[in-house]
């Protein structure tokens, strides 16, 4: 098969282009995978820090609900003064005076249950002063009777953001006023120092109304302060979680935060976001920029790899053209052991072309000589373009001229017109994806008697599979075909002859048989003549003699009949018929002489018709044949009875017809030869029944076998196509 041309790849990327994609396949996906780790780290060392702040945040948190609890501490101890109990103010506004710089308070302040400042240290005692609008932490100590600490509020005497923690002072049992230490948001500053927070990292805590008890930065400006509406939202959520915020003073950070479960406080801690990402931002800069160099390192080697590659297959087109030609290329020298390679294999392989062309030639000549010597002629069909080449030996075989131009109009004129539909069919069918093809026609030469051509030959596919050309021989086979002939003929004879041979031992019973209806014809007459010579004859009496008469002698004709079909030499056309209706004339046919061996024929015909296509006197003859052998099985001991049994059943779509015996068998090492030509268990015969009745089942596309029964005896089967299977 002749390979389809490379189509053509304007577009085809060069070597050049081909290595930097190598290179960018190499280091792109090891940047990408690099860049995923550094992502993947830079999260993990992100959610440490996140951790860690919060841990720090919960420190600040706890730490300032220790320094409230310790306050509360110190005011519970201050209430039970006995100065207070006994209504002394002006002694215990000396002794809270006394205690304000411990506490580390801006002032102590004492209210009544009514909002009414009854005395406060940063007020000489005595002084006039004001009366609160609303005390939060005034209504709470009054509701729950515990200890609290306040919202952050701006203080009535001096005006400034600050908050209070609160005790209540009872007398006999009921709280009559409470006590307060008054803070500024400067008190909780040292919470924060105590974190040793980095410098630009913000941190506050915020009181339950999300407002700036204390800050690291900028506190005088922002005390008091509400935080931003989303962080307020997320402060009351969750205890302990993070956010992206930006904070007062209008930086962008990430916010930790931890909420007291005491006093509903919350330390903040906010995270500059250009720090978290800074490490980030920084890694991948770098790979960026390693990347980047290997690319250009690497592209830079590609282009100059890829130029030398380039070069060195280029360099290869010349002499590979001259392998074309059939030249002994010159190889330059080049860059690569690989291409040197190439270059040398070009070399070997010009020099095979040339030793294959030179064998060819000579593989060509002994192939015409060989083909002359046999006369054999060859042709070629080109089916594209319908074009037909042929040795002058295959010109010579169809009597077409040397220069006479062929088609195959011209070839299937010279085809006998009743061969002329097959050669047409083989044809069509070399078209339409046959890979082979073999044919045996007639020709019609102009001027002599008809010739038997032998064509055989293959297709050739492209690469879609469709026929492209077909080579053939063909070979003048007049003499085989004869020879078949006269072989044909022989067999014919010979199996007349077997017919005749099985009829003469059938002689004695067929001469009986036809004495029956003889002597019967001869009564019927002579008591005929009898009722005649009476001087009134008994006509219907006559009429009915006569009418015997007539069938005895049918009855004769119909066994006349039956013999001179046996003992002819014509074979009958295959007609349709009941295989039983067959099965039950042999029976009839060999019947007498079943008798006369002390012997007997049962038939079991079967329940359905079996219509079979069949010559039938060839199937008679090998039923009888069959019917004989089993009467001479069962005439030599030891045979259990004198039954023989002619079955006829359906097997499928087929009719099967058994002769079975009850005889001594076949001989184990006979029974896989017994229908070879030659081969017989009689001392008469020449062992040429079983192999003609064989030939015939398969004339008829039936087979033919036996086998031995287990119970003894043997069995003869004929298998036959019904007439209807498909």
């Amino acid at each position: 098969m002749t390979p389809a041309p490379v189509p053509p790849r304007p577009h085809a990327p060069g070597v050049r282009a081909s290595l930097a994609l190598l290179v960018l396949a190499c280091v792109l996906p090891v940047a990408m995978v690099a860049a995923i780790l550094i992502v993947n780290f830079y999260h993990r060392e992100r959610a440490q820090l996140i951790d860690n702040t919060v841990a720090r945040a919960h420190a600040i948190i706890a730490a300032t609900d220790r320094d409230i609890a310790a306050t509360q501490l110190a005011l519970r101890i201050l209430s039970t003064s006995t100065l207070l109990h006994d209504g002394d103010l002006a002694g215990f506004h000396r002794r809270a005076a006394g205690l304000v710089g411990q506490l580390g308070a801006d002032s102590i302040v004492l209210l009544d249950t009514d909002g009414t400042l009854l005395l406060s240290t940063r007020r000489p005692y005595g002084a006039p002063l004001a009366r609160l609008g609303r005390a939060p932490l005034l209504q709470r100590i009054l509701a729950n009777g515990e200890p609290g600490v306040s919202d952050m509020f701006t203080g009535p005497l001096n005006g400034k953001p600050i908050f209070s923690v609160g005790v209540p002072v009872r007398r006999d049992g009921a709280i009559v006023m409470t006590l307060n230490a008054v803070y500024t948001p400067e008190r909780l500053l040292h919470v924060l120092g105590e974190q040793q927070l980095p410098a630009h990292w913000r941190a506050s805590v915020l009181d339950t109304d999300g407002r700036v008890v204390t800050r690291s930065h900028e506190l005088a400006t922002y005390a008091g302060r509400q935080v931003s509406p989303a962080l307020r939202r997320q402060l009351a959520g969750a205890s302990e979680a993070g956010m992206d915020s930006r904070t007062l003073d209008g930086q962008d950070v990430y916010v930790v935060y931890s909420r007291s479960p005491r006093t509903g406080w919350s330390a903040v801690l906010g995270i500059p976001r250009a720090e978290l990402t800074a490490r980030l931002t920084a890694t991948l800069a770098w790979l960026v920029s390693a990347a980047a160099a290997a690319l250009a390192a690497g592209l830079g080697l590609a282009w100059l790899l890829g130029g030398r590659i380039a070069r060195s297959v280029q360099a290869l087109v010349a002499p590979a053209r001259a392998v074309g030609a059939g030249a002994i290329p010159v190889i330059p020298p080049l860059h690569f052991r690989e291409a040197n390679q190439l270059g040398n294999a070009l070399r070997e392989a010009a020099l095979s072309v040339q030793r294959a062309r030179s064998g060819m030639r000579e593989s060509e000549q002994q192939l015409a000589l060989a083909a002359n010597a046999a006369h054999l002629g060859i042709w070629t069909r080109d089916l594209p373009g319908d074009a037909i080449w042929a040795s002058d030996q295959w010109r010579a075989l169809f009597g077409f001229d040397a220069d006479q131009p062929l088609s195959m109009e011209a070839l299937l004129a010279r085809v006998h017109p009743d061969d002329r539909a097959a050669v047409q069919r083989t044809l069509h069918d070399t078209l339409h994806g046959a890979p082979r093809y073999d044919m045996e026609y007639r020709l019609l030469p102009a001027g002599g008697a008809p010739r038997w051509i032998g064509s055989h030959g293959s297709v050739e596919f492209d690469e879609q599979g469709r026929p492209l050309r077909v080579r053939g021989v063909s070979l003048d086979i007049t003499a085989r075909k004869q020879a078949e002939l006269d072989l044909l003929q022989k067999q014919k004879e010979v199996t007349h002859l077997a017919r005749v041979a099985m009829l003469g031992e059938l002689s004695g019973a067929l001469a009986h048989k036809l004495n029956q209806p003889l002597t019967a014809i001869l009564s019927n007459a002579q008591a005929a003549r009898r009722f005649l010579a009476q001087p009134e004859p008994d006509l219907p009496e006559v009429a009915e003699i006569l009418i015997d008469i007539v069938a005895e002698d049918k009855r004769a004709g119909d066994i006349i009949q039956r013999l001179r079909r046996l003992f002819g030499k014509q074979d009958m056309p295959r007609q349709r018929l009941d295989a039983r209706e067959l099965a039950d004339g042999v029976i009839r046919l060999v019947r007498n002489d079943v008798i006369q061996r002390g012997l007997s024929v049962r038939a079991e015909p079967g329940d359905e018709p079996l219509a079979i296509l069949a010559d039938p006197v060839q199937l008679q003859q090998v039923l009888i044949n069959l019917l004989m052998n089993a009467c001479d099985a069962q005439a030599a001991p030891p045979a259990s009875d004198g039954v023989i049994v002619l079955r006829c059943a359906r097997d499928g779509d087929a009719a099967l017809l058994s002769v079975i015996d009850h005889g001594a068998g076949i001989a184990p090492d006979l029974l896989p030869r017994i229908f070879d030509p030659f081969t017989t268990t009689k001392a008469r015969g020449m062992g040429l029944g079983l192999s003609i009745c064989r030939g015939i089942a398969a004339a008829h596309q039936g087979t033919l076998w036996a086998h031995n029964n287990p119970d003894g005896g043997a069995s003869f089967h004929l298998r036959l196509p019904l007439a209807d299977a498909p």
